[in-house]
C-alpha cells in the first residue's frame, strides 16, 4: 500500500526536521477519490487498527485528527469496526466528511489546504513534487533510519509484542473442544 508507506516516510521526515510538529501535532487528510475497490478490500479493520496503533504508540508526535473525504459507503462500516478497538481519545479525532467543502474548514484552516480542497496552500502537483524532492534529498538518511530497531530485551517491564498490541490475527476454521 503505497499511500501508507509515503505517509510514514513523511511523518519520519517531519519528526527529523521539525521538532515543533511533535508538540503542535499533525492532522492527517486522506482522500479516497482515486482509491479503487482493491484498496478498500486491503483496508481491513485489523489493518486500520495497526495503522492507528503505530501512529499513536510509536511515533513521538501528537496526532490531532484523521480526516477522511470522498469515502465509499463501505468505508464507514470498516472504520466503525476499527473504532471498537481504539482508545476513546483517538475515536474522537476521526472525522468522515460527507460534504468536505463545508465541514472540513471547521477543522483545518484554508491556508493549510491545497487549492484542490478549497485552500490556498499551493496545488497538489507542486506539493507532491516538493515531497518527492525532499525524499530524494533525504534518501540516505531514510535508508539508514530503517536499520534501527528496538531491543525489547532492554525494555523495563514486560516486552511489547505485536500480539500485545494487536491481539491474535487470523481466523479459526476448526476448534476442537473436549
Amino acid at each position: 500500500m503505497k499511500w501508507l508507506k509515503w505517509s510514514n516516510i513523511i511523518l519520519d521526515l517531519l519528526i527529523e526536521e521539525d521538532l515543533q510538529q511533535s508538540v503542535i501535532g499533525v492532522a492527517v487528510l486522506l482522500d479516497f477519490q482515486d482509491f479503487t475497490p482493491n484498496y478498500l478490500l486491503q483496508t481491513t479493520p485489523f489493518l486500520l487498527k495497526k495503522i492507528f496503533t503505530v501512529w499513536q504508540e510509536a511515533y513521538p508526535m501528537r496526532l490531532k485528527a484523521f480526516h477522511y473525504i470522498n469515502t465509499p459507503p463501505a468505508f464507514q462500516v470498516i472504520l466503525n469496526l476499527a473504532k471498537a478497538t481504539l482508545k476513546e481519545k483517538l475515536k474522537q479525532r476521526l472525522y468522515v466528511h460527507a460534504n468536505y467543502m463545508e465541514s472540513l474548514f471547521s477543522h483545518i484552516a484554508k491556508n493549510n489546504l491545497p487549492k484542490e480542497y478549497g485552500g490556498d496552500n499551493g496545488n497538489l502537483k507542486e506539493i507532491t513534487e516538493n515531497w518527492h524532492k525532499k525524499v530524494n534529498e533525504k534518501r540516505n538518511w531514510l535508508l539508514e533510519d530503517e536499520k534501527y530497531i528496538v531491543d525489547e530485551s532492554k525494555r523495563s517491564g514486560k516486552p511489547r509484542t505485536s500480539s500485545d498490541l494487536f491481539g491474535i490475527e487470523g481466523s479459526f476454521r476448526k476448534l476442537n473442544i473436549d
